[in-house]
């Protein structure tokens, strides 16, 4: 999945931020007529989950294109989405790699090459690292990759209007700056509140991009989660469940826990049992998210009337608690792991 999160910029082109094109239902941006079969293959093979096949096919990109950076972007993105799916940190020296490869193969390139995608890519890769620098409370590295990361959507939007995949960036920039974090209070007090701009933004690249509909999806439902609109966020996350068979972890995490808010514990017990099989036995743990799965299957037990079971089950999340290495494990999309053992620990306490 390709995230792509920018921090906030210095300056503002007025149409690229500010507004959506009027376009036809329907409408495209256009191909990169460069990658353009062998990036639908790669999306393909990472949205089913195949991940080895996603990098070892954008391995022999690098050997065929070693002075392009969409490779290395598309390598960065591959290695974001199985680490983020399955909530591991293994990859995050070549996630860095490949990252810094792609900006500054393009920021080279697009010294004698006028190729807008060669903005777009450059863009979003500045998007990565100021996102994980933004994790790793580096404001001001992340302030500073926000703002050359939106240039250069802004750069390519100029060039060529309809590449509409810029919009997934701009809206997440709109939205993410406003919402409430550290990096807000210390550097962006100032800005004003844009964050139904950016769902506008994001919802427009689902409808109209081109590479970023699936992963627009993703970041859209856990926006409209943040912003409170359970509705829509349940609605949108039921169509990304049919991206593909079995859904994603991302899709089912985001059911289990709008289920789990709007009182339906039969479907989110179910679907954190789900969840909870197909990542116990991976090759690559996360022991919080499966403290997190067992919590949720605990809470669904009590308010099904099942105590007993609920308290064998939380108990035993507690005691796994107690092996988990946060510097090897990401965190969930919507709150951290210290919040959920809290309420982890509050529900064994009621059930006692």
């Amino acid at each position: 999945m390709i995230l792509i999160i920018s921090s906030i910029p210095f300056v503002h082109n007025a149409f690229a931020i500010n507004d959506i094109p009027d376009v036809e239902p329907g409408e495209r941006a256009p191909i990169d007529s460069t990658f353009h079969e062998s990036l639908s293959l790669g999306l393909e093979y990472v949205f089913s989950e195949q991940y080895e096949r996603a990098v070892a096919l954008f391995d022999s990109l690098q050997k065929v294109f070693p002075d392009h950076p969409a490779p290395y972007f598309y390598m960065a993105a591959t290695y974001q989405s199985w680490m983020s799916s399955y909530r591991f940190s293994k990859f995050q020296p070549e996630l860095e790699e490949n990252v810094q490869s792609a900006i500054d193969i393009g920021d080279r390139l697009m010294e004698n090459n006028d190729d807008p995608w060669l903005n777009f890519y450059v863009g979003a890769a500045y998007g990565y690292r100021g996102f994980y620098r933004f994790r790793k409370h580096n404001w001001i590295g992340a302030y500073l990759d926000g703002k050359k990361g939106v240039g250069n959507f802004e750069k390519a939007l100029d060039k060529v209007p309809n590449i509409y995949d810029c919009y997934l960036g701009m809206g997440s920039y709109h939205y993410w700056r406003t919402a409430k974090s550290k990096f807000i209070k210390v550097v962006a007090f100032w800005m004003k509140d844009r964050r139904e701009m950016g769902l506008e933004q994001i919802r427009f690249s689902i409808d109209h991009g081109r590479y970023t509909s699936e992963e627009a999806s993703y970041g859209l439902i856990i926006a409209y989660y943040d912003f409170g609109w359970y509705d829509k966020a349940f609605e949108l996350n039921e169509i990304a469940i049919g991206f593909c068979d079995p859904p994603t972890l991302p899709a089912l995490f985001m059911r289990g826990r709008l289920s789990a808010h709007s009182g339906r514990w039969d479907k989110a017990k179910s679907t954190f049992e789900q969840i909870l099989n197909r990542i116990e036995n991976y090759k690559y743990q996360s022991v919080g998210y499966q403290v997190e799965c067992k919590y949720w299957i605990a809470e669904a037990l009590k308010a099904e009337g099942e105590n007993q079971k609920a308290l064998k089950m939380a108990q035993n999340a507690l005691e796994q608690s107690l092996q988990r290495d946060k510097k090897v494990e990401l965190e969930n999309p919507v709150d951290n792991f210290d919040e959920i053992k809290k309420r982890l620990t509050k529900l064994h306490e009621s059930l006692k």
